[in-house]
């Protein structure tokens, strides 16, 4: 079978290189996330990544490490929460001075002192610090290199080697277990250092002897008993061993002996002798001196959920450090959250928000939390599509510069199949990419699925099953199975890719949604070049893209390597030697070397935009092969906003997006940021938009828009030649596109009553309630053609030319109302109602009501209102119905007000008799 689409079928031979292509320099700024983290909040609603490790002090103080952002952190006894080390931008610096202008990297393990001290395990620095009472930070062990030397002497001069978790016990001793050093060390109070236990070789061995001859592996969480026994998470060798007092070492649980454990990586010991134990099953579980073992808290699957009940049947993120409280309470680190199960056995969170209740819709971009955004992506309008994977969000940002969420609730999961995407649940998106059609297209790697949100904001499954495995080829997308995809790209010929990352291979899907393979054997490693693709071996690939003229290209991830599809299906290297590294800048690009490589782009010029993650820079492929550093350099990091891309800093980016003036947008992934380089030197202004007249339909005046309105919209160019009036779906639902033309309210798509080429009737999203103002953008056949910025009301009424007399007849000169009776006026702009306020659709009973109150008068006189609500079966009208005052109203033509809240309407004629 062939796929005339598949571009390893048709793709054009790669264009000849153009000779001595300029190099452009770019500015860098950031457009969307911020360092904000809600310091100075309760802890409640702050943000947090990964926390590793929690301790508590006499005073009720918590502490925790905020590994992922690179910040030590404390939760007051009231609740609030502030940094107390770390500027949140990985390093080292500081010492001597306030530790919250101080660099770490990866804090790990926290021990609280007696008189307000802190220690910290900072373990991407090989250092253990600490956090005098007056904030002043310094060393106290390790010299910033990896190592196992410096036993007997300074510890502020010997090695350690990935210093994890921390322990002080009363004498002042301190205890550092050295994950990658296979050793727990101890600091006495004059500052020397000794070995305790392991040889610094990873095994197991040593049982029933000497701990110094002990062998342990990766080891992690430290406990003390009453009796001053050491306990050690062996976290490799699947135990909780024990050092006594006079240097033994056995197992106290785990291995073949007893109970069987997962890679325990914390242990904690309370005043009863009760061993609590966190590992990988996702769960704490207990040891009593009675010998039972019973879970204290989680299920064993990965959730967040229980808090007020009962912590047995909580499930739990991530269960990484226990701390236990004066009063015997149990503190967990679980993922973004600090937990507490009380006395009586019931859990509850006492700091993290998990990024699910303050990202807020709506707000500024610059100032949002994002958290390992992965991706990015750009439609035809300008809005900028983001995969905020640490949040399990895909967020959009308007022209405006406000940010909202498009689907994804916070929690990891899978939930919302065919739903309105807003309230869905996503697992890890990690790619993201637009389709011809509008589509939204997203890679969401823990559920092993491909997902689309379509023109109408409504999530469905595009390909994958939800369970990992390999489908086959030609199946229906939907139906084949997909192992954590992390990347997608589309071209203009409906055809799209899938980077189906734990398959190491590359998948299309045509117009007819069926699968076929483009590259990858499905085998990691490296091969083929010069060869088939389809043959070919890839390493988790990470990213595509496509140029205008259909050429494929994929980040092949950890082979370091840019790859790209030719005419007859063969796969050759564009990019990168294949051995990680930084080097060949200025030089042929398959020369040069990368590391893990996780975005790409191409502009309409030829040029290639490669995210070198591993190295922290953004580079440039010019059309004539040459390889160049456009932003970002050796070291990861923060800054430069402002200023030269060049010189500025990055971590790990991920991927890009370059849209028709040549910037260029990309996931800052490390920083939770996503930033943009501009070309120094200006590109054409866009062409002139379409002049707008914006008008309440039935008054035919301009004014402030309310919240449901119906509006009349006058251009050039805004919809087809012949009018096109829009159409309802089978649940009642006006469409939002009619004749190529669509209209966005801060890209709230407006249901659509008619569209030609000089008017658009349509209903204003209930979205705008709220509002000061509101920006509105026009585009026809997916191009922009006209935006105005619109102040919001709460309501802006207008009544219609029309009015019913109480038998039916229109009210004319011909057939006048009489004194005294119901007259039924019909209008829009009533603002929101006491019903769902659902854009485009009908009036059905029970009928809203205006929230604000409504009066009307006639000839000046107040009318007594029967009824007021939406018009039953129409879309964006209200109806009231009026007895007209009888006995100080004359005949003959008299003015109609209606008044909604503080607004009236224009004055209305009618004829009374």
């Amino acid at each position: 079978m062939r796929y005339p689409w598949c571009a390893c079928l048709v793709l054009a031979g790669w264009a000849a290189w153009a000779a001595g292509a300029p190099v452009k320099q770019y500015q860098i700024e950031t457009v969307a996330g911020s360092a904000d983290l809600g310091d100075g909040g309760q802890a409640l609603a702050a943000e947090f990544g990964n926390i590793q490790a929690v301790a508590l002090d006499a005073s009720g103080n918590l502490y925790l490490s905020d590994t992922d952002h690179h910040r030590v952190r404390k939760v007051a006894a009231d609740g609030t929460v502030a940094t107390i080390a770390g500027t949140g931008i990985a390093g080292f610096s500081g010492d001597g001075a306030p530790a919250t202008a101080a660099q770490v990297n990866l804090p790990y393990g926290i021990a609280a002192g007696p008189t307000g001290e802190v220690y910290v395990a900072d373990l991407g620095n090989h250092r253990v610090r600490r956090i005098a009472r007056d904030g002043v930070i310094s060393t106290v062990a390790g010299n910033g290199s990896c190592g196992s030397t410096g036993d007997g002497g300074p510890a502020a001069m010997a090695l350690l080697c990935a210093p994890r978790n921390l322990l002080l016990d009363k004498s002042g001793n301190l205890y550092i277990s050295e994950f990658d050093g296979h050793r727990v060390r101890r600091v006495s109070p004059d500052g020397t250092i000794f070995r305790v236990a392991g040889t610094g070789k990873a095994g197991f061995s040593g049982d029933g002897s000497v701990a110094l001859l002990a062998q342990l592996a990766f080891p992690s969480g430290l406990a003390l008993d009453r009796w001053g026994a050491l306990y050690i998470a062996d976290s490799q060798n699947q135990r909780i061993r024990r050092v006594t007092p006079d240097g033994l070492i056995d197992t106290v649980l785990g291995g073949a002996e007893n109970i069987s454990l997962l890679t325990p990586s914390a242990v904690a010991i309370d005043r009863n002798t009760v061993i609590y134990v966190a590992d990988h099953s996702y769960s704490v579980r207990a040891y009593l001196p009675s010998r039972a073992w019973i879970t204290v808290a989680g299920t064993g699957t990965a959730a967040f959920g229980g808090d007020g009940g009962p912590a047995a049947s909580a499930p739990l993120t991530s269960a990484n450090d226990l701390a236990v409280g004066p009063t015997g309470e149990l503190y967990i680190a679980d993922g973004m959250r600090i937990r507490r199960i009380d006395n009586d056995a019931v859990i509850q969170t006492v700091a993290g928000d998990g990024y699910v209740r303050a990202v807020e819709a709506g707000g500024s971009a610059a100032g949002a939390r994002l958290f390992h955004p992965s991706a990015v992506a750009l439609d035809g309008l300008g809005h900028l599509y983001i995969a905020d994977t640490g949040t399990q969000r895909v967020r959009k940002l308007s022209l405006s510069g406000s940010i909202e969420t498009l689907t994804g609730t916070g929690l990891a999961g899978f939930a919302g199949e065919n739903l309105p995407a807003p309230g869905a649940s996503m697992d890890s998106p990690m790619g993201v990419a637009l389709d011809a059609a509008g589509n939204v297209i997203i890679a969401e790697t823990g559920n092993h699925r491909i997902r689309r949100v379509d023109r109408e904001d409504r999530l469905s499954t595009a390909a994958g099953t939800g369970a990992p495995g390999r489908g086959l080829e030609y199946q229906r997308a939907a139906e084949t199975a997909l192992r954590a995809p992390r990347g997608v790209c589309t071209g203009a010929d409906q055809a799209w890719y899938i980077l189906d990352s734990g398959n190491h291979r590359v998948l299309g899907v045509g117009p007819d949604g069926r699968v076929v393979l483009v590259a990858g054997s499905g085998t990691p490693g490296f091969s083929g070049d010069s060869g088939p693709a389809r043959g070919a071996q890839l390493n988790q690939p990470a990213a595509c893209a496509l140029d205008k003229d259909g050429r494929l290209l994929i980040a092949d991830t950890l082979n370091h390597r840019i790859r790209r599809l030719t005419a007859d299906g063969t796969i050759s290297t564009v990019a990168g030697t294949g051995t990680p590294g930084v080097s060949g800048d200025d030089g042929p690009a398959a020369a040069a070397r990368l590391s893990a490589p996780s975005g790409i782009a191409v502009d309409a010029g030829g040029s290639l935009y490669i995210s070198d993650t591993g190295n922290h820079r953004i580079r440039q492929v010019t059309p004539d092969g040459i390889i160049h550093t456009i932003a970002g350099g050796d070291a990861n990091g923060f800054g430069g906003d402002g200023g030269p891309a060049r010189t500025a800093l990055l971590d790990s980016p991920g991927g890009l997006a370059v849209d028709p003036s040549g910037d260029l947008y990309f996931a800052d992934t490390g920083n939770n940021r996503v930033r943009r380089l501009r070309p120094e030197s200006e590109p054409a202004p866009p062409p002139p938009l379409v002049q707008l007249s914006v008008v309440n339909a039935a008054s035919l005046l301009e004014g402030p828009v309310a919240p449901g309105e119906i509006l009349s919209i006058f251009g050039d160019g805004l919809g087809p030649a012949e009018g096109v009036a829009g159409l309802f779906d089978p649940a009642g639902n006006l469409a939002t596109q009619a004749g190529g033309a669509e209209v966005r309210f801060d890209g709230a798509a407006a249901p659509i009553f008619y569209a030609q080429a000089g008017q658009i009737n349509l209903q204003v999203p209930y979205t705008v309630a709220g509002a000061a103002q509101t920006e509105m953008e026009i585009s026809y056949n997916r191009n922009l053609v006209g935006r105005r910025m619109l102040p919001v009301a709460e309501a802006s009424p207008a009544l219609f030319p029309v009015a019913a007399n109480q038998d039916g007849s229109p009210n004319s000169a011909l057939e006048p109302a009489p004194r005294g009776s119901i007259v039924t006026f019909y209008g829009t702009g009533d603002g929101l109602t006491d019903g769902m306020n659902h854009s485009g659709r009908s009036a059905q009973f029970p009928y809203p009501r205006p929230t604000l109150p409504v009066t009307v008068s006639v000839a000046g006189i107040t009318a007594d209102v029967l009824y007021a609500g939406s018009a039953p079966e129409l879309v964006g009208v209200f109806q009231v119905n009026a007895r007209i005052p009888g006995g100080f109203v004359p005949p003959g033509p008299a003015a109609v007000v209606v008044k909604i809240g503080a607004a009236s309407s224009p004055v209305l004629h009618i004829w009374l008799r």
